[in-house]
């Protein structure tokens, strides 16, 4: 098997089976606008019999932790098959989400795809003891999450911004129902705040806020929010995009 699927505008999979294990490369933006399609084409590359899956993120340009709640279902799902799931080449994007969530010590990690190979050749014979992907120490990383790595600096826009967070607290409600934990809630509030009192530096800082949670935390899919999260991200800095040819 040999082949290309776009599972989103900003990512696009690439999947090929070579001794028994699927191999799957990411390319793109491993977020939550690209987590419903990357669960489908993910979960369809699971089969009985064909339950071994390499991920290659060498070529993921930005990461958040809906992004990663993907691949710890999907490797969930792989082991219930007889399987596994196993990450390669982590790009350094991803791999700061996969420190900022804990899930770096949950998630087996090879450093290239060729000795993800190996070590998927291994398990295939039992000579590995691949960590669990999917645990319960796993899901409840992706739930507690870590302090987020202090990110540089990028002036924005003021106007472009000021619009980003307009439309995202529109959406406020979405937002809500998305995060049953009401973890956003305090940056949300902090940019209804900033907005009211025309406060450009207190916006951008809550908004850098609302960007650091998400990295840590996933949320239920939807559409509101995946789009006010990534034109919100947009203003705030360059697109990471541009780092992966």
């Amino acid at each position: 098997m040999n082949s290309g699927i776009r599972a989103s505008p900003n990512l696009d999979v690439s999947a090929w089976t070579a001794d028994g294990t699927t191999f799957a490369e990411l390319s793109g933006e491993l977020d939550i606008a690209s987590a419903p399609g990357l669960r489908e084409q993910l979960l369809g590359l699971l089969r009985p019999g064909s339950s071994r899956l390499v991920i290659d993120l060498s070529k993921v340009s930005f990461c958040d932790a809906s992004g990663l709640a993907v691949l710890v279902s999907t490797g969930r799902r792989a082991r219930l098959l007889g399987g596994f799931l196993r990450l390669a080449a982590v790009s350094p994007q991803a791999d700061r989400v996969l420190h900022v969530t804990g899930l770096h010590r949950h998630l087996p990690i090879s450093p290239t795809v060729h000795a993800a190979m190996v070590s998927s050749r291994g398990a295939q014979h039992g000579r590995t003891g691949a960590v669990a992907v999917g645990t319960r120490p796993a899901r409840a990383a992706l739930r507690r999450g870590s302090k987020p790595a202090r990110q540089a600096r990028v002036p924005g826009n003021s106007g472009d911004l000021r619009k980003a967070v307009t439309a995202l607290l529109a959406n406020g409600d979405a937002w809500r129902d998305a995060d049953p934990r009401r973890r956003f809630t305090p940056a949300l509030s902090a940019m209804s705040r900033a907005c009211e009192n025309s406060d450009t530096v207190a916006l951008e800082t809550a908004a850098r806020s609302l960007m650091a949670v998400l990295a840590r935390h996933p949320l239920t899919h939807s559409p509101a929010v995946a789009e006010t999260a990534t034109s919100l991200r947009r203003v705030l800095g360059p697109s990471r995009r541009r780092a992966v040819s």
